[in-house]
């Protein structure tokens, strides 16, 4: 339950996240960018401004405002542009790793050693 809601935020929130998984997303515009789809592969072949596009959309999504019953004021954990580059070409030269989504292991990194922005 808690992918599947995952996934649909990160559709909703992020722009494109519909786009068929066919597309050659290493050359696509930077605002129509499938970031539910987008995986290591990708990545390894990704220009420098898709990398920065994806870097700022994951930041964006997982740093936003966290609300609950109470009106606290929280934001999500991040990981810095350097911390996220280091982790996605390490986690993404491995031979397994092609098909794995950049959200997902942004988001378990995200969770133990991110900061609040």
């Amino acid at each position: 339950m808690r992918r599947a809601l995952t996934a649909a935020g990160c559709a909703l929130a992020l722009g494109g996240c519909g786009a068929g998984a066919s597309m050659d997303r290493a050359s696509t515009p930077a605002q129509r960018i499938p970031l539910a789809t987008f995986n290591c592969g990708e990545w390894s072949v990704a220009r420098a401004d898709i990398r920065q596009t994806v870097l700022d959309e994951l930041h964006g999504f997982y740093g936003g405002p966290v609300s609950g019953k109470r009106r606290t004021q929280a934001y999500g954990t991040v990981l810095s542009d350097a911390e996220a580059t280091r982790l996605f070409d390490t986690y993404c030269s491995r031979s397994y790793a092609g098909h794995f989504t950049i959200y997902k292991i942004y988001a378990r990194a995200a969770a133990f050693v991110g900061t609040a922005p």
